[in-house]
């Protein structure tokens, strides 16, 4: 081996010494990480105000006030949900309604309709009202004779003629049914003939009818 090999490994054996050297002499790096000792800061919330929850209230319906129980209502018997009518006097039909066909009337002798019921009775007898009503007129008749008119419910005007002078009733008096307006007589100058009776006739809201219709 030449002197100038024996240089050179000398000079590299020199190198790698110092490299050695170099490597211990240098610390070591760790991996460990760095704590960072930055102080955080927290938001302080404040107190927490507490959240009222809305209260549930129960309704509770107030309790219906009971009405007063009503009075009991006298129930009408069945006769009384209909007017009382009476027979006006007990006795003979001599002579009907008619205002359609005419008849002979024997006094004036002639023929004529008729607008009323004839009823023979004997002299003095009582004469009533058909039904409840008011005394409308009590007057004398030229044909007719002493006449008594009496006004009803409903629109009914019932009207008695040929009856004794003064009549025991008096213009607005109220009268009941079956009360006694007057007595039989003959006054009716139209009817004479026929002596002692009651001519009874009836309107309905001021139309003549047949009194049978009436008075059953």
């Amino acid at each position: 081996m030449g002197k100038g090999a024996y240089i050179a490994l000398a000079m590299c054996l020199v190198a790698v010494g110092m490299i050695a050297f170099i490597t211990l002499l240098t610390p070591r790096q760790t991996t460990e990480p760095v704590e960072d000792n930055t102080p955080v800061v927290q938001a302080d919330p404040g107190p927490t105000a507490p959240v009222n929850k809305p209260e549930v209230v129960e309704v509770v319906p107030a309790p219906a006030e009971t009405p007063p129980a009503p009075e009991p209502e006298e129930i009408p018997e069945p006769e009384d949900l209909v007017p009382t009518v009476v027979s006006p006097l007990d006795g003979t039909t001599v002579t009907v309604f008619s205002m359609t066909e005419l008849l002979y009337d024997e006094t004036m002798a002639d023929w004529r309709t008729h607008n009323g019921m004839d009823i023979q009775a004997g002299e003095g007898d009582a004469v009533k009202t058909a039904a409840d009503g008011v005394v409308k007129s009590v007057e004398k008749d030229e044909l007719m004779g002493v006449t008594v008119v009496i006004e009803h419910a409903g629109g009914y005007t019932t009207q008695y003629s040929s009856l004794q002078e003064d009549p025991p009733v008096a213009v607005d008096q109220q009268v009941k049914a079956g009360e006694i307006i007057g007595y039989v007589g003959s006054t009716a100058a139209a009817e004479s003939s026929m002596g002692p009776h009651l001519h009874f006739s009836v309107s309905k809201d001021g139309q003549v009818i047949d009194p049978r219709e009436y008075v059953k």
